[in-house]
Parts: structure tokens; sequence; C-alpha cells
């Protein structure tokens, strides 16, 4: 892995991802009858409408820049504020809910491609990662965890395709969060994402780094489907049940895959 923490993912790639996840949420919301927008997610106080006001506003503040200080600061303030803006849309019409989504999804997107490509190599620490990018790729991976809380309350199952760069983000994200949690300790661990064409990484706790290195000494490995990995990350399931319905399977040294699970939550 190189020193940007972005390994090679590009500029053009992430937009896209950005781009593709929101036609896929326009998609589902848009066969929906008005009145399943009050339906309740697993979310706290959350229906399937107060999702979309925060994909919304999470858009409509980070074009206009209101958000840009409260992202450099925590992931407990920046929830906080976050969760502050959405009752300004939650309660709109379904058919306003709709425009806004694709508007500030337009306008967002047109911004962040406008970005220069240099910028997103930049080194800027953040809650995600250590360079610019992750601040946009963020949006991707938030899109389609949001959007499985949207199918969840629905009664339909998670999505199991075109999961590459969402499951990119979270390894890539986990470099640096996940390893600044757990601290300095020996170790390696590997994750190996199955369903999604991305390569098998190696986490070593020893050195804080992690990368698409090669995982034939690493001391634990840990195993599962890319959806219900990124679902268990994103704290909506738990990876203890995920290993004991078999779905996550540890090898090697599983104190050591233990520790990395507990300290693994991507939001």
């Amino acid at each position: 892995m190189g020193d940007d923490g972005l390994v090679t993912v590009s500029k053009d790639e992430i937009v896209r991802s950005v781009k593709a996840e929101r036609r896929a949420t326009l998609g589902l919301l848009r066969t929906l009858e008005p009145d399943r927008f009050d339906a309740s997610t697993a979310l706290p106080g959350w229906r399937i409408r107060e999702v979309v006001a925060h994909l919304i506003t999470v858009d409509k503040a980070t074009v206009t820049g209101t958000n840009l200080l409260v992202v450099f600061t925590s992931m407990e303030r920046l929830e906080r504020w976050n969760e502050g803006q959405v009752p300004k849309w939650a309660g709109r019409p379904v058919s306003d809910l709709l425009v806004g989504l694709e508007r500030w999804g337009r306008r967002f997107a047109r911004f962040v491609g406008s970005l220069p490509a240099p910028m997103y190599r930049m080194r800027m620490p953040n809650p995600w990662g250590r360079v610019g990018g992750m601040m946009v790729w963020v949006r991707a991976y938030d899109e389609w965890v949001h959007r499985q809380d949207i199918r969840r309350a629905l009664g339909m199952p998670d999505e199991d395709t075109d999961l590459a760069s969402v499951s990119e983000f979270l390894l890539t994200c986990m470099a640096t969060v996940t390893l600044r949690e757990i601290g300095a300790r020996p170790g390696r661990v590997a994750i190996s994402i199955q369903g999604a064409p991305v390569a098998e990484w190696v986490y070593d706790l020893s050195s804080g780094t992690g990368g698409p290195l090669g995982a034939s000494d690493a001391d634990a490995r840990i195993v599962a489907p890319a959806a219900a990995f990124i679902m268990a990350a994103a704290g909506r399931d738990s990876f203890d049940e995920l290993r004991a319905n078999g779905t996550l399977t540890l090898e090697g040294d599983e104190t050591l895959a233990n520790v990395y699970l507990a300290k693994t939550r991507i939001v």
C-alpha cells in the first residue's frame, strides 16, 4: 500500500461510486408508495423519510460548506450535527424528498468532480483516513449502508452485488480507524471479504499499517461475505452473531481476531 492510504483508487473511481450509489437509492425509493416512507427503520427514531433527509442534508451541507469545521472535529460531534439537520427535511412531502435527493446528489457529484485530483491524495487527516479522498469516498459507503437500512425496513434482503467500491473503502478505512483504536501491539490480521472482487488485506498492528500485502504470514484471518461484514462494521449487526451463525469464520489466533473486530466500527 502506498503512503497516501488510497492504494490505486482514483478520483474518477470514487466519483463514479458516489453517483452509482445515489442512482441505486433513487431507483429503490421511486418504486415506493408515499406511505412507505413512514416505515420505521432499525435506527432509533428514524423512519425511511429521516434516512432520506439525512442523505439530502449531508449533500447540501458539503456543497454549501456548512459542515466543514464539524468534519474535522470528532465522529460524535459530526453525528450530533447530522442528526440536528434531519428535521429540516424529514417532514416534507415525499415528492420534495425525491426531488431534493436527486438535486442535491447531482450538485454534490458535480462539486466533488470539480475538485482537482491531487486533492484526493493530499494529506488531510479526517475521521475516515489520512487523505482528502476518503472524505468523498465515505459518501458511497454511507449511502450503501443507509440503503440497506431502507431495504430492511421494507422487509427486503441486503444487496449482495456491486460491492467492490464500498468494500474497498471499508478495507482502506480500517487501516486508519481500526488500527488507531487498537493501538500498537504485535500481530497481523488478514481480512478476506467474499463476494466482491477485492484483494485480501493484511493489517500489521505493530506498525499501524494495512494493505493488500499478501496474507501468508498473517497471525489471524477473518473471512465473511461482503454485505454481512459491511453491515456489522457499520454497527447494524454484531460480529459475534455472524460468527455464531457461521456467516463469519476466524482462522489462526482467534483472540487477536476478536480484538480487531471489537475495535471495528466505521460509520
